[in-house]
């Protein structure tokens, strides 16, 4: 089947969503099998749980949540008719499904890492890396401009981010967060989310593992509410409904989300001579994406 992410397969008994498990290339060291093993447990303790935002996941008669074609592995869901999320109400709903993700299974879940530690020093590795490139790329014929214009801006919020990390409130849930287990989606972006007339399904769960729900929040927001203040607002409001956030918590959302995560990966492309994508849509949306820095992030993340 090549490289196709996933298809409708029409039946007598209804149309369903069949798609080959990706790998994640990250994170532990495990085989393919390994990965789409622990994703079934984690599917499994979601649906014993009751979590509705998930679609219905077929098993083999065994009782396994997966089957293998060829050496690849592949699941079965109910296929989900509905829309794209389209006003402020879905973007609360939505906010709800992320949060009521990140409580679910606590009590079944083992300790973890302290994943937004380890996320927090991947970034400052990748910014590191993006001042030594900046002076090489500002040098770029077609795309330095950018950096040249807008290259200290990127500096700037990261310096900022950086400074609220090291807040003693923020270090504090960091080093805490083992012991609050959570679940998270890993690809919460516009694709993935189906507006039902019943309630928001998430689907392409093959990234669903334990992680940082703060990092996910911020990423969420990045890809999901084209940084409209409002619709930022709206799935901050709705996630607050199910799972309160201290002031110390908004920071660190606030922290990730003003990143400039998208130029340290054109950067990265441009400086190895390779053809980047994301920075045509970075230049097209940059100040766009600076209009919340003055509005959420500054009216819940400064104390």
């Amino acid at each position: 089947m090549g490289n196709i992410r996933a298809f409708r397969l029409s039946t007598d008994k209804g149309d369903f969503l069949v798609k080959p498990f990706s790998r994640r290339k990250t994170g532990p060291k495990l085989t393919t099998r390994e990965q789409i093993t622990r994703l079934s447990s984690y599917i499994q303790k979601l649906k014993e749980s009751g979590y509705p935002h998930l679609p219905n996941w077929l098993v083999t008669k065994s009782g396994q949540y997966w089957v293998s074609h060829n050496g690849r592995p592949y699941y079965m869901t109910d296929w989900v008719e509905g829309s794209g999320i389209q006003s402020e109400e879905d973007y609360e709903n939505l906010g709800r499904a992320l949060a009521t993700l990140h409580n679910n299974c606590k009590d079944s879940l083992p300790s973890m890492s302290r994943y937004t530690y380890k996320q927090t020093k991947l970034f400052k590795l990748q910014d590191q890396l993006f001042r030594l490139q900046l002076l090489t790329i500002r040098r770029n014929k077609s795309k330095g401009k950018w950096f040249r214009e807008h290259g200290g801006l990127c500096i700037e919020l990261a310096n900022k981010s950086w400074s609220i990390l090291r807040k003693p409130e923020t270090k504090q849930i960091m080093e805490e967060e083992i012991n609050h287990p959570a679940l998270i989606h890993g690809d919460v972006t516009l694709p993935n989310i189906i507006i039902h007339p019943s309630r928001p399904f998430l689907i392409d769960w093959d990234l669903l593992r334990m992680g940082s729900t703060y990092y996910e929040t911020a990423k969420t927001l990045l890809n999901t509410t084209n940084f409209d203040p409002a619709n930022i607002s709206a799935l901050i409001k709705g996630y607050e409904q199910i799972k309160g956030l201290t002031p110390a918590e908004r920071l660190l959302i606030s922290a990730f989300f003003r990143l400039p995560v998208e130029a340290w990966r054109s950067a990265r492309r441009i400086a190895s001579g390779r053809r980047s994508p994301v920075f045509h849509i970075l230049s097209r949306t940059w100040e766009k994406n600076l209009v919340p820095y003055d509005g959420w992030m500054n009216g819940h993340g400064n104390n």
